[in-house]
């Protein structure tokens, strides 16, 4: 019978342990920590959340960085086929637009964009685009209200509630 000491199974788990992060580190690197679209696709998605929460006085959710949330979270906690249906989705915008309303949605008024959310929404292009619109219009909303402007200036968050004062003199 050959009995391995208590030295010897400590290091061979350890080799274990150290190959298997090794291993799965070098299998789980990915292409970016966001969604990657073509330009046309981030101004388009740019437009559209301008559309769900737009600027006035205060920021909208262009100007706070909620496309960067977004993407990562598309990128993150979606399904491959949802990123690709989405993406396509976003890609068709601009064609189903300019057939909707007859000019570029570039020069559109804020209600044209609207309206159209609405023609989205309900499912009038279909039921892709609808839930990609509830999925962008959901992650918008769950970005700016997570956004430092808004938890500190509207919500009134504090990292750590309570104040440290030093200088206070202590009772005997």
């Amino acid at each position: 019978m050959n009995f391995t000491t208590r030295r010897d199974w400590i290091k061979g788990m350890a080799l274990a342990t150290l190959g298997s992060v090794v291993s799965y580190s070098l299998t789980a690197q990915n292409s970016g920590k966001t969604l990657a679209l073509s330009a046309i696709d981030e101004a388009s998605l740019n437009l559209w959340m301008g559309a769900i929460i737009p600027e006035s006085k205060i920021p909208g959710a262009v100007s706070l960085g909620v496309s960067a949330f977004v993407k990562t979270m598309l990128k993150d906690c979606y399904e491959p086929a949802a990123q690709t249906t989405f993406q396509n989705v976003l890609g068709q915008i601009p064609a189903w637009f300019q057939t909707e309303n007859g000019h570029a949605l570039a020069a559109a008024t804020a209600a044209e964009k609207e309206q159209f959310l609405f023609l989205l929404e309900k499912g009038q292009f279909g039921t892709e685009a609808q839930k990609a619109m509830a999925t962008l219009k959901g992650l918008t909303i769950q970005g700016y209200t997570s956004t430092e402007y808004v938890l500190v200036n509207h919500l009134n968050y504090q990292m750590a509630p309570g104040f440290w004062n030093p200088c206070v003199p202590v009772k005997k």
